[in-house]
């Protein structure tokens, strides 16, 4: 006991040092001044760079336009979770002794893809369409790797991106690979609607109906007008709008505090046997007379976080199209917590019964020494809150075919009842003929 309460201790300050806050970096955001909550965080860095950090990084990057360093982060960011997929014996062994916080944090599977979302974007505006096929083929592999590691898996966040990887295949002219995209993009966004609501953007329907016209494939084209409808070419001498609008914050983690009896009449063998006990006494209440210890611990969880605004309509002149819902970060983040819950609920029990045997065993030797490996106990007894904070909560795409020339876009931010509740303009876009101009717009209210 003597030995392992210095480490203890030491591991209970290691948790809790601070590097960058992150309300500095909301207010630079939501004031309009992405470069200054860029320029912060590249102060303010920790000195060993991070994923969930990497990820602010990155995005706050792309939002100041900086969209070369963007990629750089990200690029850091998937090489240590990559990495993290292969497990770290020792650090696991560690957060059993202290906190979920010493485990290697490999970022959640909708926040790799969603990387590759941005990063996409990225190559867009830096005019390297190659750049951003390279992501979507990248995006695509990852999610096969999650489909073959996972038969459960819940497809969250791959919608979007093979929804994307459609749009921009067929951005290149490369109709075929588009065409798959979008097959797969209705597919994905079937497996994943029933948690996430977000049902197949109609856009899609479209998109296959119109390829495979384009394409020849009779059979396909009749089945999916009877499936989607039928839709007449585009004019010659346009081009064609996608607008990303990204809308609040996803929810972050933050901590509970649970409380657990352990009782007087309890057998208590190894840990992991009495956590399953400990977990169906959640909520329950006892006598004083029967508590022998109560276990105090602490896990992460979830509140909901909607945004004042939950769609848009751009008007450019006389045309007006509405968005469609490509995203509910907010929903897969919960979803995916939800699915998580029961194991680290588990892996905390285990680790505070833990601590309990060493406080028992020390309060035996010494009452001061028990007093201590309790205190060293409860500091390093933290939820694991880590996250990528800046991911907006929910998604939108707006997809308009418009004349050739320079466009100023009108934008309006709708309200939960659908009525307009703020606005915006975007001057000086650019349609060129038979091209597709990209544009991601966020707000933070």
């Amino acid at each position: 006991m003597i030995k392992i309460l210095p480490f203890l201790l030491a591991i209970s300050l290691m948790i809790g040092c601070g590097g960058y806050k992150f309300q500095e970096v909301i207010e630079s955001l939501e004031s309009g001044q992405p470069e200054n909550a860029y320029t912060y965080l590249q102060k303010n860095a920790p000195k060993k760079s991070d994923i969930p950090f990497l990820f602010e990084l990155g995005l706050v990057a792309h939002y100041a336009n900086h969209f070369q360093e963007s990629n750089a982060a990200f690029d850091h960011a998937g090489d240590i979770a990559e990495d993290r997929y292969t497990k770290s014996v020792s650090k696991e062994a560690v957060s059993l002794v202290t906190s979920d916080q010493m485990r290697p944090y490999p970022g959640s599977r909708y926040e790799r893809l969603l990387s590759h979302y941005y990063r996409a974007l990225n190559y867009v505006y830096l005019n390297q369409l190659d750049g951003a096929l390279v992501e979507c083929r990248r995006a695509t592999a990852l999610i096969n790797y999650f489909k073959g590691e996972n038969e459960d898996y819940d497809f969250f966040g791959a919608g979007l991106l093979a929804h994307l990887s459609g749009v921009l295949f067929e951005a290149t002219g490369e109709w075929n690979d588009a065409y798959i995209s979008y097959k797969q993009a209705a597919e994905y966004y079937r497996n994943a609607a029933e948690k996430t609501d977000v049902e197949m953007p109609a856009d899609i329907g479209r998109s296959l109906v119109g390829l495979a016209r384009k394409l020849g494939f009779t059979d396909e084209l009749e089945r999916y007008q009877k499936q989607y409808g039928k839709f007449s070419s585009r004019p010659e001498n346009t081009g064609e709008l996608i607008l990303f609008y990204e809308s609040g914050y996803v929810p972050p983690k933050t901590e509970e505090a649970l409380t657990f009896p352990i009782l007087k009449t309890d057998d208590v063998d190894k840990p992991e046997k009495f956590a399953p006990t400990l977990i169906g006494r959640q909520g329950m209440v006892y006598q004083e007379i029967e508590l022998e210890y109560l276990l105090r611990v602490a896990i992460p969880k979830i509140d909901s976080r909607r945004p004042l605004f939950s769609g848009i309509e751009v008007a450019v002149g006389d045309m007006k199209t509405r968005g469609m819902l490509v995203e509910d970060v907010e929903n897969i983040a919960i979803e995916t917590f939800k699915a998580q819950r029961t194991g680290i609920l588990f892996r905390t029990l285990v680790r505070a019964v833990g601590k309990y045997f060493a406080y028992r065993a020390a309060n035996k030797q010494n009452e001061v020494l028990g007093l201590l490996t309790n205190l060293a106990g409860v500091l390093t007894e933290q939820a694991d809150t880590r996250s990528w904070q800046t991911l907006p909560n929910q998604i939108f795409m707006v997809r308009m075919p418009l004349p050739a020339g320079t466009h100023t876009l009108n934008l309006s931010f709708l309200g939960k009842n659908g009525r307009v509740s703020g606005r915006d303009s975007v001057p000086e876009i650019k349609i060129t003929p038979n091209r597709i101009t990209f544009w991601n717009h966020r707000t933070y209210e």
